[in-house]
């Protein structure tokens, strides 16, 4: 049974139910038409409205993430993304010319569905949204425990107006190529169908989700975008260490850190510094004082297993001679420090294995491609622009300053998500 939350935009706190994807493959497939009508830029104006919107809600801005999707989705920024995927926003509504009687346009793909891991709260939006950019309507199937704020997030989308060249245009419109649902995901028969369904695969989970998805039936024709399992880290160069500016650039870490309960892929889970004369214990203190101070604002509850994982953990840190921590009396904060040059096991819940080594370069035969982020605090740029090569050329994905790690920006894990959701057709004259 599907259980169903948005069609034909109408949203529903009290599901309706089908069998099938019948009904929501006709009403996606006939008011895509609406959407392909509509102009580029009514659509960024509609969403440029949204943003404002959150930005004045109170409540929704205290949950996390909300402040940043408000800014993500300003007529400025949106604008930027349109520009770094495609180059010019033109392609989106008209045949342009590139020369010698040659012109191309950047068309819709279709029905994108998009399979949403739970790992972050305000995922589906930035999914479902530059899918909707891109002219594609949408069949989303979101976690049961992350629905409800789903909807409450796309309640501000329900009656927007914008005038665009005279004409009014309605947010309806974007609400009517957004279909919600949620059905178990053992359910095999309903995920083939959903697949069967998609010009586009949007998949964002660990190995054994996308494994699973990647494995449906699905048309020749159909484009995937998977965003799968990563793992990120931090590094801190010894200049910075040196300086004035390490407790900010601490403040910054620690932000990275409690955001999101470090469940996000862009997470940090250890944090190397390079050796400095500053000592690794004046280091450690920094950052429990970082931990003091910023873990206050944020006081998330732990499931049961991430508090037996990090009191085991302690445990074994506590005992063992050549293993040393540095924790809150509760499970506020936990700081492991050991010298293995090894990529640990996360264990979130604000746990952060630190290792000092002799030159951030010293991490190189640890990346591999599935190494999303590195957050860095390298105060010279030519070092920094070193290291980035460096690592990029093996797999990292962004090398971002610490503070911005769990920034969902563009390109994100490799892809222009825009580009991947429009296929480019030409016509020579």
């Amino acid at each position: 049974m599907i259980d169903c939350y948005s069609l034909d935009g109408y949203l529903y706190e009290k599901e309706i139910s089908f069998n099938n994807f019948s009904r929501v493959n006709d009403i996606l497939k006939s008011n895509l038409k609406l959407l392909n009508s509509m102009p580029t830029q009514a659509s960024v104006l509609i969403l440029d409205e949204y943003s404002k919107r959150l930005s004045r809600d109170k409540k929704l801005l205290k949950i996390q993430g909300v402040s940043y999707l408000s800014f993500y989705f300003r007529k400025s920024n949106i604008e930027k993304l349109i520009k770094m995927s495609l180059k010019d926003e033109k392609y989106l509504d008209e045949f342009v010319s590139i020369g010698n009687d040659k012109y191309v346009k950047a068309q819709a793909r279709g029905i994108s569905c998009h399979w949403i891991a739970g790992n972050v709260s305000t995922l589906a939006l930035y999914s479902i949204f530059q899918s909707l950019i891109a002219g594609n309507s949408n069949l989303v199937k979101v976690p049961e425990k992350s629905m409800a704020l789903v909807l409450r997030l796309l309640k501000p989308l329900d009656d927007i107006q914008v005038v665009y060249e005279e004409k009014v245009y309605h947010s309806k419109d974007l609400l009517k190529n957004i279909c919600l649902v949620y059905f178990p995901r053992e359910d095999e028969s309903l995920n083939k169908s959903m697949s069967i369904m998609a010009d586009a695969r949007i998949v964002w989970g660990g190995e054994e989700a996308v494994d699973y998805i990647a494995s449906l039936p699905k048309k020749t024709t159909c484009k995937d975008v998977v965003f799968g399992p990563k793992y990120s880290f931090a590094v801190f160069d010894r200049e910075v260490i040196e300086s004035d500016k390490c407790f900010s650039y601490m403040d910054k870490l620690v932000m990275d850190i409690v955001l999101f309960q470090q469940k996000a892929c862009s997470s940090p889970q250890v944090l190397f510094v390079e050796k400095s004369s500053i000592s690794l214990k004046d280091i450690i203190g920094m950052l429990k004082k970082s931990f003091e101070k910023i873990g206050k604002r944020y006081n998330d509850l732990l499931d049961e297993s991430t508090c037996a994982k990090i009191i085991n953990e302690r445990g074994v840190y506590s005992l063992e001679p050549d293993k040393d921590i540095c924790c809150s009396r509760g499970l506020e904060y936990t700081i492991l420090i050991n010298d293995e040059i090894v990529l640990e096991e996360p264990l979130g819940g604000r746990c952060i294995f630190v290792k000092e080594i002799e030159s951030i370069f010293d991490i190189e035969n640890l990346i591999t491609r599935r190494i999303q982020t590195i957050g860095h605090a390298i105060s010279d740029k030519g070092k920094l622009f070193k290291f980035s090569d460096r690592v990029t050329s093996f797999g990292v994905n962004r090398v971002v300053g610490v503070g911005t790690m769990n920034i969902y920006d563009s390109p994100w894990d490799g892809n222009f998500m825009i580009n991947e959701l429009v296929t480019w057709c030409s016509v020579n004259i």
